[in-house]
């Protein structure tokens, strides 16, 4: 078989094939002579069935399956030769292929062509601007957190009357503007309010003091800071919720209070279990330590994500778009039974996946470049490090016996390897991002942090 190659375009190269009688004659006899051997067919003996009538039955698609066989096999051994990097998998070439006759036919001519990858030579360094939000913790974030815990670990009860921090659990019904209720209103059986949600001060003093089975009537709408919340009170849903603007009656059915729990040791442990801790200041010291490592966290993914963006952006990798969405459409064939994504749907896809691609290109540079592989060991250690924490709040050799066996077990799980795996290359590259980029850093608060978040995202829409 004799393979050529021609460059037709920037990252796009055009193979060849040439076959002929000798490449695949001898597979073809073999493959004609098991059908003779197995073939029924009327008027003959099982496996006596002449070979001609064989050929002449089998023979044009038994050749064609049998080169189509020799052209694959041929084309990946000339391409792992040749050291070729491609991207995706090599099209045929519908323009320039003329038609083939496996019937009358001796020699075979097959056009492919493919994207190449395209050579990325890249020196990560501080002209990279990108800065590293870090986010600080405050009293007001450990105080927030020991109210919820204390609340989560109180003891329930349901008084007669409504006191701030009560929910009160009962019917709603819309109201006309004398008061009387709204034919075809709004109404519904069962609902709840948080006191303590309640955004307006006269409104909250009408709840507060309340019996069980005494009506409040209050408008929603200034209630409530938000048509989201509006709509859940209401089961209305979100959109909906922006035509309420009257009043409501409210039918206390139930008031439930949470008797929040006592600061003490036994709190403490129910808090952190297996910790030793005896006092509020090694309490609160605790978790400030825990929510500082999970800012840390969000801190570092934005900046993992940031760097993603800005090297995206200054590399500009070139690609074989043509050939890209060429192949895209082909793959969406086969996945979804021969039917085409629309070229319309594809166009508005394509620039993210671009991105995606040359980002899935630009990490294997760095990682391979910088020595950041992921060793079996370092997958292994993580693995028994998260069923540790999981099963044994960190203490690794607790049952170190079944923490052996577990993560054996989990190794052999290739969708989960690989899921830990691009948890650590992250970190790795992060920390690789830090060292070349020496980024700016800033320190917010987690509320603020939240908001530049929300803002960026709203930009980026």
């Amino acid at each position: 078989m004799n393979i050529t190659q021609k460059t037709t375009a920037e990252l796009t190269l055009q193979l060849t094939l040439q076959v002929v009688e000798n490449d695949y004659i001898e597979e073809v006899n073999k493959a004609l002579t098991k059908y003779r051997k197995q073939a029924s067919i009327p008027g003959f003996r099982a496996g006596k069935v002449p070979v001609g009538v064989i050929k002449k039955m089998y023979g044009e698609s038994i050749t064609a399956d049998v080169v189509s066989n020799i052209i694959g096999n041929e084309l990946d051994k000339y391409l792992a030769k040749e050291k070729i990097s491609y991207l995706g998998q090599p099209l045929p070439d519908n323009v320039n292929q003329t038609p083939l006759d496996f019937k009358n036919g001796k020699e075979f001519t097959f056009v492919y062509y493919l994207g190449l990858k395209p050579e990325i030579n890249f020196e990560l360094d501080n002209s990279i601007d990108v800065t590293l939000t870090n986010i600080m913790s405050d009293e007001e974030d450990v105080e927030k957190y020991i109210t919820e815990m204390r609340t989560k670990l109180g003891t329930q009860s349901n008084p007669e009357i409504v006191s701030e921090a009560d929910v009160v659990i009962g019917s709603m019904a819309e109201l006309n503007d004398d008061g009387t209720p709204k034919e075809n209103g709004i109404t519904i059986e069962k609902t709840s309010i948080s006191i303590d949600l309640i955004k307006v001060k006269t409104i909250k003093s009408k709840f507060i003091g309340a019996k069980v089975a005494d009506i409040v009537v209050f408008n929603p709408s200034k209630a409530f800071k938000n048509d989201t919340e509006i709509g859940s009170l209401l089961g209305i849903g979100k959109e909906k919720a922006k035509e309420v603007t009257g009043d409501f009656s409210f039918t206390i059915a139930e008031v439930s209070h949470i008797e929040m729990a006592e600061m003490n040791e036994e709190f403490f442990a129910k808090v952190y279990e297996g910790a030793t801790i005896t006092t509020e200041e090694e309490l609160r010291a605790k978790i400030s330590e825990d929510i500082e490592r999970t800012f840390k966290a969000e801190s570092e993914r934005k900046f993992f994500n940031d760097m993603i963006n800005a090297i995206i952006k200054k590399t500009d990798l070139s690609l074989p778009d043509d050939f890209l969405k060429s192949w895209i459409i082909e793959s969406n064939m086969r996945e979804t039974e021969d039917k085409h994504i629309p070229i319309e749907e594809l166009e508005k896809q394509y620039d993210s996946y671009r991105d995606s691609l040359r980002w899935q290109l630009l990490e294997e540079y760095f990682v391979v470049n910088n020595d950041l592989i992921v060793t079996e060991q370092e997958l292994r250690d993580r693995v028994k490090e998260i069923l540790g924490l999981q099963a044994f709040g960190g203490d690794l050799d607790a049952n170190k016996d079944i923490l052996d066996q577990v993560t054996e077990s989990v190794m052999q799980n290739k969708e989960e390897v690989k899921r830990v795996s691009d948890q650590i290359i992250e970190q790795k590259l992060t920390k690789f991002f830090k060292e070349k980029s020496n980024p700016a850093e800033v320190n917010v608060r987690y509320d603020d942090f939240v908001e530049m978040i929300r803002k960026e995202n709203e930009a980026a829409a």
